[in-house]
């Protein structure tokens, strides 16, 4: 089992957003373990997917389906792959396999942040008329689909898609997803999954360069999750008219705020050492565009220099 920053926030998307509409997933094993299907979802009976709410997303879940994400160029071997996948929940199904709780044939959907012309080509992809720009049906047979991140437009109805993504397409994603009411709780849902990716992202993906301007949008995403958590921690304390409701809520702020900083600092310098965690309530007294620039930019001596 996979256990990529990158994969489990993708399943945990997937589950949050689809999970009041039917059963989902994650990781389902099929033919006595041998693949892992990366999310299975099946809907509940009679159920309508709402389409104000999951956008596109709701079109693909309208029957049981299987999700493969992809932060990456898709590639003929995971095309394959996948369609193998796809094969053997076919085979279990047959074999009235109890853990597919379903029992029609599910439908495919590989979403990957970036397909070439030629790999459409290859597998017969042709643009589906009516989910439009970026979605790819293969042959009929195969009941399959790819869908293009990167070409998907940019509009409310492929957010929860466009954030499958990577480089500008997912940064968009994140900024549109600020913009969403702070009433709306999926926005909530997607930030705190964001946040924990970008807590957990590894060193070797973390400094990449064509990472770089994605890690600042989801340092973003974490300073509007810390201005809303500490929001709601007083609003409980108020409600409840009690100053112990505030202590706790702004406690547990500070707490989150130091398991980032500290987290950001084991990526970025490895084992934290006594000097580093004497500077560590220095950068939480600071503003927090000021500790994550220097926890992003400095090495280690630099960072002892800047705080001393």
């Amino acid at each position: 089992m996979t256990t990529k920053p990158f994969d489990r926030f993708n399943k945990c998307l997937f589950q949050e957003l689809l999970s009041p509409f039917g059963q989902v997933i994650p990781n389902l094993a099929v033919l006595g373990g041998e693949r892992l299907i990366d999310v299975f979802f099946a809907p509940h009976p009679g159920v309508i997917l709402d389409i104000d709410e999951l956008g596109q997303l709701a079109l693909m879940g309208q029957q049981p389906a299987l999700f493969e994400p992809f932060r990456s160029a898709l590639t003929d071997d995971e095309v394959q792959t996948c369609l193998m996948k796809l094969y053997m929940v076919y085979a279990d199904l047959g074999r009235e396999n109890p853990t597919i709780p379903v029992t029609e044939q599910p439908y495919l959907w590989i979403v990957a942040a970036e397909v070439s012309d030629r790999l459409l080509l290859d597998f017969g992809g042709h643009r589906d008329p009516v989910l439009g720009e970026g979605f790819y049906r293969l042959v009929k047979g195969l009941n399959a689909a790819i869908v293009a991140v990167d070409e998907l437009p940019v509009t409310p109805e492929t957010i929860w898609l466009r954030l499958l993504g990577k480089g500008r397409t997912q940064e968009d994603a994140i900024e549109d997803l600020l913009l969403l009411p702070e009433s709306d709780s999926k926005r909530m849902t997607a930030l705190n999954l964001l946040v924990s990716w970008r807590i957990n992202i590894g060193i070797s993906e973390l400094f990449e360069r064509e990472e770089e301007s994605i890690l600042m949008a989801l340092s973003q995403t974490y300073l509007e999750w810390e201005r809303q958590t500490e929001r709601r921690g007083l609003e409980i304390g108020l409600q409840r008219g009690i100053e112990q409701g505030i202590e706790q809520g702004i406690e547990r702020l500070n707490a989150e705020r130091r398991s980032f900083i500290v987290n950001l600092m084991q990526l970025r310098y490895g084992t934290i050492d006594a000097e580093l965690e004497a500077i560590v309530p220095r950068l939480m007294a600071m503003e927090n565009s000021e500790f994550t620039r220097l926890l992003l930019e400095c090495s280690r001596l630099e960072l002892l220099q800047s705080v001393d």
